[in-house]
C-alpha cells in the first residue's frame, strides 16, 4: 500500500492514516521553508497553495476535506490548505479566549479571597471586643462581691450599736423608775423626761438607719445595682457620638446610702458643640426610709493620666436652684434632672478620648 509523507513533519503514512495524522501534527514546517514537497506527485513546488498536481491520489474516491469533513470537487489542495489555516486561527481564538476567562476567574477568586479576609477580620474584631466586655463584667462582679460583704460587716456593727443603745436606755429607764420616788422638784422631774425623749429620737433613727441597710443587703433586685461611692460610664464608638444629639441614660443604681437615680448625658448638644450633663433621681421603695431632701455632692469627673476635669453640685447648690423640688422626695417616676448643660466643650473632650472611648465618673459624697 502506498504512503505519502506529511505536509508538516514529512512522515510517511497511508491515505487512512495521513488525514487523522495531519489534525494532530504539532510541527510547522509549511511556513519555515521556501519549496514543499507535494504529498501526491513529489514535486517540489513554492506556492503549495497554486500548485496543479498531475496525479490525483484521490481519483476514485470522493475527496473530503481532512479538517472540516466537506466533500470538495475540485481545488482539493487550496481547499485544504485554506481550511488548515483557518482551523489554526480558529484554535487561537480559543486559546485566547481560555486565557481570558482564566484572567477573569483568577480576578474574581482574588476578590473573593479578599472579601473572606475581611470577613475573618471583622469576626476577630467582634470577638475581641466580646471578650473585653466579658473582662468588664466579671471585674464588675468581684467589685460587687466585696461591696456585698462590707455591707454584710456594716449591718453587724449597726446591730451591735444598737443593742448597746437599747441596753442603756433599759439601764436609763430603770434607774428614773428606780429613783422617781425620790425626786421632788416637777422640774427635775421634766427634765429627766425630755432626755428621755432625745434617747428616743436617737435610737429610732439608728433603727431606722439600719433597717434602710439591712433591707439593701436582703433584696437581691437592689444588689445588683449597688456600688460604693462611685459609678463609672462607659462611651464606646465616641466618633459617633460626638455627632449625635440623642440623650444617653445610664443604668439606674443605688447609692451606698440607698438613694436611686441615674446620669442623663448629651454628648453632643442641640446645635452646640460641647457635652451636657445630668443627675435625676429615681422612686423607689426605699425612699421612706431615707432623709429628705437629698443633700449630698454629687462629682462628674473625666480623668486621663495627668489630666482632670471635674464639675461639683453641691448641696448649697440645691438652695439656690431653680429646681430645688429635685431633690425632694420622689412623686412621679423620676424628678426632673439638674446639672450642667454647657459641661466641656468637644475640643476640650478630645484629649481625654482614648481609642474611641470616654469613661465619666459620678461621685457621690
Amino acid at each position: 500500500m502506498d504512503k505519502f509523507p506529511c505536509w508538516f513533519c514529512d512522515e510517511k503514512l497511508t491515505i487512512a492514516q495521513l488525514m487523522d495524522h495531519q489534525v494532530k501534527c504539532t510541527k510547522d514546517k509549511f511556513e519555515q521553508v521556501n519549496f514543499h514537497d507535494c504529498f501526491t506527485c513529489k514535486k517540489k513546488v513554492k506556492d503549495l497553495l497554486n500548485h496543479k498536481c498531475d496525479y490525483e491520489v484521490l481519483k476514485n474516491e470522493p475527496k473530503i476535506c481532512f479538517l472540516c469533513n466537506t466533500v470538495v470537487d475540485d481545488n482539493y489542495y487550496e481547499h485544504s490548505v485554506i481550511c488548515f489555516h483557518q482551523y489554526k486561527d480558529q484554535q487561537n481564538q480559543d486559546m485566547e479566549q481560555i486565557i481570558q476567562d482564566g484572567k477573569a476567574n483568577l480576578n474574581y477568586l482574588n476578590l473573593s479571597f479578599n472579601c473572606n479576609m475581611n470577613s475573618v477580620k471583622n469576626l476577630q474584631e467582634i470577638i475581641a471586643r466580646k471578650i473585653a466586655d466579658y473582662k468588664d463584667i466579671l471585674h464588675k462582679q468581684r467589685e460587687d462581691d466585696q461591696e456585698i460583704k462590707n455591707l454584710n460587716q456594716e449591718n453587724v456593727k449597726l446591730v451591735q450599736t444598737i443593742e448597746i443603745i437599747n441596753e442603756e436606755m433599759l439601764e436609763l429607764k430603770k434607774l428614773t423608775y428606780d429613783n422617781m420616788t425620790m425626786l421632788t422638784n416637777q422640774e427635775d422631774i421634766q427634765n429627766l423626761n425630755q432626755e428621755i425623749i432625745k434617747l428616743n429620737q436617737i435610737v429610732e433613727e439608728n433603727s431606722t438607719e439600719f433597717l434602710a441597710i439591712k433591707k439593701l443587703t436582703q433584696h437581691p433586685k437592689i444588689m445588683q445595682h449597688l456600688f460604693k461611692d462611685k459609678h463609672i460610664i462607659k462611651h464606646d464608638q465616641m466618633n459617633l457620638r460626638l455627632l449625635s444629639e440623642e440623650a444617653y441614660y445610664s443604668q439606674a443604681v443605688y447609692s451606698p446610702k440607698g438613694y436611686y437615680y441615674r446620669i442623663k448625658i448629651y454628648i453632643r448638644s442641640t446645635n452646640v458643640n460641647n457635652v451636657a450633663i445630668y443627675f435625676q433621681l429615681i422612686r423607689s421603695e426605699l425612699d421612706d426610709a431615707l432623709k429628705w431632701p437629698f443633700a449630698k455632692k454629687i462629682i462628674f469627673t473625666l480623668r486621663n493620666n495627668d489630666k482632670l476635669f471635674a464639675h461639683t453640685i453641691t448641696p448649697e447648690n440645691y438652695i439656690k436652684s431653680l429646681n430645688a423640688s429635685s431633690f425632694d422626695k420622689p412623686t412621679e417616676e423620676y424628678n426632673v434632672a439638674v446639672g450642667f448643660p454647657n459641661f466641656i466643650l468637644h475640643k476640650e473632650l478630645k484629649q481625654f478620648i482614648i481609642n474611641k472611648i470616654l469613661f465619666i465618673t459620678i461621685t457621690i459624697q
